[in-house]
């Protein structure tokens, strides 16, 4: 395995919390600019990114609206209560249409329960995310 260069050392040492008296003198001077760097915020580390799950109830509220906008047979079940009654043309395949109403009615449901906890939460003085 080749040697780390002394950046990479300290950057390694930073991240996985090793001491900085284990390292060798050059990666020590390249720790301690490092650590400032990072201390202050500037460009030797990158954000970490947001977590991108779980999502916000707006977010998901967006999917469910998009995934019935593309195709109003998707928002039938929800609108009117209602399946799509025929096929245009034999090309829709019936048992993806029945897959996506499950999976929009899960996560209504899902939205739904989240809503009435957090909303209970809030009664009670709780949390409420």
């Amino acid at each position: 395995m080749p040697k780390m260069t002394p950046e990479r050392e300290a950057a390694y040492a930073l991240d996985f919390n090793v001491a900085r008296s284990d390292l060798s003198m050059a990666a020590q001077l390249h720790y301690d600019r490092l650590k400032a760097e990072r201390a202050a915020g500037m460009p030797g580390q990158p954000e970490p990114a947001p977590p991108r799950f779980p999502s916000a109830p707006d977010t998901r509220t967006a999917i469910l609206d998009a995934i019935a906008s593309k195709n109003e047979k998707y928002a039938r079940p929800f609108d009117r209560g209602k399946v799509a009654s025929y096929s245009r043309m034999g090309t829709d395949n019936w048992a993806e249409y029945g897959e996506v109403v499950l999976q929009m009615a899960t996560l209504d449901t899902l939205l739904s329960i989240e809503e009435k906890l957090s909303e209970l939460l809030r009664r009670m003085g709780g949390p409420a995310s």
